[in-house]
């Protein structure tokens, strides 16, 4: 009988090279496992919750004010569907596509939507050479345009051999880790590509960061290198959707470590807490849905370009306990405490006003209208054509209405909250006046509407009038609103001219 020591010889003589192969992946595996169990979220559950910084933000201060020259009402969808017709008259079109996209820029001011001209194929991009434009889609008036450059543009990640991106890249820096690249173009139309790198901040492989960006001419392959604080001001996109997601879903999910099996204050994003789909309510069929996305971008007060989604319970309840806005650029990100509806809950409400003509609403963003939260949405025709707009109310999701056009859904739905419109003959849009009182409460009564509790409270600081305010405006008023509290309001004129909406209220 042959020993283990000889059995061991026959088969390096009869397999060497299936031998030798399997010692080295065996050897392979452990190492993988040596340098990745470290970074395990098992192990790091603090260290990862605490990789993104997440401030409080000032919703009146930071979230731009319903005006429709302001308000970005071009989603992705909408971009794909009106850009991709543009090229259809340059020449040689069919060796070229137009890349899904669409990222939210600024341009000279302007917002846009932009997408890059892909080669369609292998044997396409071998016979172009070089991809010759771009597509501009304007976010506000939906004007869709090719732009076709003065010098074509040579490196692409979808070129291959030299001028592949990504291989270019890789051979100007070895040792980097890139994430994904977006395309934009400077103030004077310029071509570039821009890259972020990863680190890793947690073991050798667990925690990647984002902290610097190469920058690269798309004609000259030329690339620079900066920190996220020293990028150029045009530059809007350096980080991906899914990576600034997937850190707020670590910081969200695992505040409280992670086998966290009872789901105490852990939360998730709207990007990721229900499916991409939504099953058609009206018929309780799978053949009919509204799109999904998770998130929106949106202009801020000061027009920063960030992305919008919603913050959700982990058991999909249909409610929110906030929002977040987080930057593409700079990876900044500001929560916003607000309760109510969430954007799904919102879209269905939209949608139901038009359900006769089967329109579809868009994944809402945040807009402010007179300091209050609300959601606006693009209803969409089969086509993928807007053809309305829609407003929800953030916290009574059954306060909602749509328009044929942004200036009028905002006046109908002031006046649906019982708000006073005031025209300013110097400007063409409608704003409503803030007010501000301080007093003590002299008396309170309560009323239900819409399943809504309010509250009618009179204060001593005015003269005879009424003021309602809204169970969300503070959970503490039915304990706290009482005869003798001295309160600090915010409110506009109603169009009774006895009563005002409140929309901040804060006991002293």
């Amino acid at each position: 009988m042959d020993t283990l020591k000889q059995k061991i010889g026959k088969v390096f003589s009869v397999y060497p090279i299936a031998v030798v192969a399997l010692v080295f992946g065996v050897i392979w595996i452990i190492s993988i496992l040596i340098t990745s169990i470290p970074s395990w979220r098992m192990f790091n559950s603090e260290t990862y919750s605490n990789l993104l910084q997440i401030e409080d933000g000032n919703f009146n201060q930071d979230v731009i004010s319903a005006n429709s020259s302001d308000i970005v009402s071009v989603d992705v969808k909408t971009a794909q569907r009106l850009g991709d017709r543009t090229i259809g008259n340059i020449a040689n079109a069919s060796w070229y596509e137009v890349d899904d996209e669409y990222n939210l820029v600024s341009i000279n001011g302007e917002e846009y939507r932009i997408s890059p001209l892909e080669y369609s194929g292998f044997f396409q991009a071998n016979k172009a050479g070089s991809i010759p434009g771009y597509v501009l889609v304007n976010a506000k008036t939906q004007n869709a345009q090719y732009v076709e450059l003065q010098v074509p543009m040579i490196f692409s990640p979808d070129a291959y051999f030299s001028k592949d991106l990504s291989r270019h890249l890789h051979s100007q820096y070895p040792s980097y880790i890139f994430s994904k690249s977006f395309f934009e173009v400077d103030d004077n139309g310029n071509p570039f590509w821009i890259t972020a790198v990863k680190t890793s901040h947690i073991g050798l492989r667990g925690g990647m960061l984002e902290n610097t960006a190469v920058i690269t001419d798309a004609v000259t392959g030329e690339s620079v290198e900066y920190a996220i604080g020293d990028l150029p001001q045009w530059v809007d996109h350096v980080h991906s959707v899914s990576y600034l997601m997937n850190l707020l879903k670590d910081h969200y999910g695992l505040q409280n470590g992670y086998f966290n099996f009872s789901n105490t204050k852990k939360y998730r994003t709207a990007y990721a807490y229900r499916d991409s789909v939504r099953e058609d309510e009206d018929n309780g069929q799978n053949n009919e849905y509204t799109p999904f996305d998770g998130y929106n971008s949106i202009l801020t007060s000061t027009g920063e370009i960030v992305f919008y989604t919603g913050i959700t319970p982990t058991n999909k309840a249909e409610t929110i306990i906030g929002f977040v806005l987080i930057s593409p650029k700079t990876g900044k990100a500001k929560f916003y405490n607000v309760s109510g509806s969430e954007e799904a809950s919102a879209q269905a409400a939209a949608e139901g006003l038009v359900q006769n003509l089967r329109y579809s609403a868009s994944f809402p963003t945040i807009i402010n209208v007179d300091g209050i939260e609300t959601y606006f949405m693009t209803l969409k025709d089969g086509a993928g054509l807007v053809q309305k707009y829609a407003l929800c109310n953030v916290a009574q999701y059954s306060i909602v209405v749509e328009a044929n056009t942004i200036d009028e859904a905002i006046s109908k739905y002031r006046s649906r909250l019982g708000m006073a419109d005031i025209n300013d003959p110097s400007d063409d849009t409608t704003i409503a006046e803030t007010h501000s009182a301080d007093g003590h409460v002299v008396e309170v009564q309560t009323a239900q509407l819409e399943g809504y509790t309010y509250y009618y409270f009179l204060l001593d600081s005015t003269d005879d009038l009424i003021f309602m305010s809204s169970i969300e405006r503070n959970n503490k008023q039915p304990i706290k609103l009482v005869i003798g509290a001295e309160v600090s309001i915010e409110y506009h004129m109603s169009t009774d001219p006895e009563v005002a909406t409140v929309t901040k209220l804060d006991f002293k």
